[in-house]
């Protein structure tokens, strides 16, 4: 199964706009573009990594890199800030809770954190109640679009066009006794999404498409749409958790996380911005070097219409 196979499961597309009062917000009022960001947890409160090209820097850029304690990283800066807009950060929060509410990316531009999502449209009455809430913030919340999902594949090539992506496609041999990795492993009509970059009880939340009845293979699964295969359940694995918090260290922004069971193993596909290559394929030699061959680099390259073919 290949990412165009599911271009367009998950059916709805939401936009939110989120804005707060603050130095950073206040500066992307005055530069021009589009902001990558990428949304993590830091004990126990939400923080945001937000990416500024080096050709985008100025006096102004400079002053705030210097009092938030901006970090270079090769082709980019990158200011990380918790988000104090607590009350509708909760209800984003409630969003992601959502079995098929899937985050794509992040950014920001004009004073607003803008979050794109996709979801199964069978969740639409538990979106639509978190939004009826979210909107109850008339200074600060907005709702930018809901509707048809154009599908991952338009999407991507949308982000591409606003700032180079890349991807990387590395191949984890399976080990020890995940059973539900495992069996996903030998069953090849299947592919996985990571719904984010989050945790919970150690275990990444994850979307998963399938020909087959995944209920009859894997204990503890849950279907979101058995007509159109689409199923979620928690997943761990100790070489994703390792890649997963080294690149956080790094302040390295990741845009989708694919997983594709094959010949036994695990190939993982991440799409990040172009800027972040470098930092990433680091993360992922240096750690092959500590596995003893566990893991094996596929595939390093920029974005093209062309990866659908294999990806």
């Amino acid at each position: 199964m290949l990412v165009r196979d599911i271009d367009r499961k998950l059916d709805m597309r939401v936009i939110l706009r989120l804005r707060q009062n603050t130095e950073l917000f206040n500066l992307t009022r005055e530069l021009k573009g589009k902001f990558p960001v990428f949304l993590f947890n830091r004990n126990e409160e939400t923080w945001m990594s937000t990416y500024f090209p080096k050709e985008q820097k100025n006096q102004r850029l400079e002053i705030v890199l210097k009092t938030l304690q901006g970090i270079e990283k090769e082709n980019s800066f990158v200011i990380d800030s918790r988000i104090n807009n607590v009350k509708d950060l909760r209800i984003v929060n409630k969003l992601i809770e959502i079995p098929s509410f899937i985050i794509n990316r992040s950014d920001m531009n004009n004073g607003f954190l803008n979050i794109y999502a996709r979801f199964h449209s069978t969740h639409l009455p538990d979106v639509s109640e978190n939004l009826s809430a979210y909107t109850g913030d008339l200074e600060n919340s907005r709702v930018e679009w809901l509707g048809p999902n154009p599908g991952i594949i338009k999407t991507m090539d949308l982000i591409n066009s606003e700032y180079p992506v890349s991807l990387v496609t590395y191949v984890v041999k399976l080990e020890g006794e995940n059973k539900a990795l495992s069996e996903l492993a030998n069953n090849a009509n299947t592919l996985v999404e990571i719904k984010n970059s989050q945790m919970s009880d150690g275990k990444f939340q994850a979307v998963m498409y399938s020909n087959s009845d995944l209920t009859k293979l894997i204990k503890g699964i849950n279907v979101i749409s058995k007509e159109d295969g689409i199923f979620e359940m928690p997943l761990t694995d100790e070489i994703l958790e390792l890649v997963r918090d080294a690149s956080n260290r790094d302040h390295i922004m990741r845009l989708r996380f694919f997983i594709k069971p094959k010949d036994g193993n695990l190939e993982v596909t991440v799409f990040l911005p172009s800027s972040l290559l470098y930092e990433y394929y680091s993360v992922l030699y240096n750690l092959t070097r500590k596995m003893g061959g566990r893991i094996i680099t596929k595939y390093i390259l920029p974005y093209t219409p062309d990866v659908w073919d294999f990806i």
